[in-house]
């Protein structure tokens, strides 16, 4: 038998170490805020990257950009920012998307209907049935429709609530965009318009529709409760421990980080999908990804899409819908500026996780040097003479005119 002081014991995979409590309680400090992912940041991908959306969105002003990239000053975890994050690159380890989905779902399966509020608005004295979460707006729109999929949805939002936040503003606006968002996608799916509602005075159910103790409501609910402290684990590091990652080899890809709200909308559609399918008219509130101009597949987009989202291969760049998070970035990166933004998905494509040719490298002659190379249809120039001519200075002739 040990006196003294404790000793935790972990498997790191490559040997067993040892742990006193006191080190355990020094790794565990700074836990209490959002968590910033800097890998899965798109300003971290590139410096074309203009994304903001953390700062435009945090309350307190506690983002900031560090050479360019975000970093975290001050943080009241009120949530708002990991819904604003496109690729998920912040979260509060307590409240995960994965975390309130699962929540959310047990209550529904014990009830029938999951009531939201915020914590401010809430005594000591909560009615059972009620998820209380830091702000309204701490619940991304994919959640909503998810859990809205299966039960009824509510949000008891009261605006004199927001008024007395020190973030109320901003995570109003979030909310409002966010419901409106769901509503428009839940109307496109043809589900009763009360399954998602909103109210100041919205009451969670007092009788259990089912059991609580069923085995499979019982999982969900573990399965939440592990990823929060899957999230508290995720990014310690512990004195004296290494841990083997492999060596990327030549050529490697970005690492992919599939989009996890996409990935729970996709869930949702399948889950209410008719037998023959969505048909092509209806569609999601979401913009597809198009050609805007001519592309030279050179695989910046997809060696860099955070999602895996682009795929080049056999002379072809793929889009693949339901991976997408709508980063952005892709557009940033292009030379030529010939992606962007067009008319909204297929429900279906995103479903059944279409994947569909972008562009398709064809064999075209140079106008200006006269040299054959490889790209989409429309294109007249070489790629050279075409970043030659954009890079020219003023008063400058192009490069591409003397190939």
């Amino acid at each position: 038998m040990k006196s003294g002081r404790d000793e935790a014991r972990f498997y790191t995979g490559r040997g067993v170490g040892e742990l006193d409590l006191e080190t355990i309680a020094s790794a565990l400090t700074g836990l209490g805020q959002v968590r910033l992912r800097a890998e899965k940041c798109i300003r971290t991908l590139s410096p074309w990257a203009t994304c903001q959306r953390c700062l435009e969105v945090c309350p307190v002003d506690g983002i900031e950009l560090q050479n360019g990239r975000p970093g975290l000053k001050e943080c009241r975890r009120c949530g708002l920012c990991a819904v604003a994050c496109p690729t998920g690159a912040l979260e509060d380890p307590e409240h995960t998307h994965a975390f309130i989905l699962a929540r959310g779902q047990e209550i529904i399966a014990a009830t029938g209907q999951v009531i939201f509020s915020c914590a401010r608005g809430e005594d000591e004295r909560l009615p059972q049935g009620l998820f209380v979460v830091p702000c309204l707006g701490a619940v991304a729109p994919e959640i909503m429709v998810a859990l809205a999929a299966r039960g009824q949805t509510g949000f008891r939002y009261r605006p004199e609530d927001c008024a007395a936040c020190p973030w109320g503003e901003k995570g109003q606006e979030l909310f409002k965009n966010s419901f409106s968002w769901a509503q428009r996608t839940l109307a496109t799916l043809e589900l009763p318009h009360d399954r998602l509602v909103q109210g100041a005075n919205l009451n969670p159910a007092t009788a259990p529709k089912r059991p609580v103790s069923q085995a499979s409501h019982a999982a969900t609910a573990a399965m939440g409760r592990r990823e929060f402290f899957r999230s508290l684990v995720r990014g310690i590091k512990v004195p004296g421990v290494k841990v083997a990652t492999p060596a990327p080899g030549p050529g490697t890809k970005q690492a992919v980080f599939p989009g996890e709200r996409m990935s729970i909308l996709r869930e949702a559609l399948q889950q209410v999908r008719p037998e023959t399918g969505y048909p092509a008219r209806a569609r999601l509130p979401l913009a597809s990804l198009e050609l805007a101009g001519p592309c030279y597949l050179c695989n910046i987009c997809s060696r860099l899409c955070p999602a895996g989202a682009l795929d080049l291969a056999e002379g072809k760049l793929r889009f693949t819908p339901a991976r997408c998070n709508h980063c952005g970035l892709c557009l940033a990166v292009c030379p030529q500026h010939s992606l962007t933004w067009g008319e909204n998905l297929a429900i279906e494509t995103v479903a059944s996780k279409v994947t569909f040719n972008l562009a398709t490298a064809g064999e075209h002659l140079c106008a200006n040097c006269g040299e054959t190379f490889q790209a989409s249809a429309g294109a007249t120039e070489c790629l050279r003479c075409y970043l030659n001519r954009k890079l020219a200075g003023p008063g400058q002739k192009p490069a591409g005119e003397n190939c």
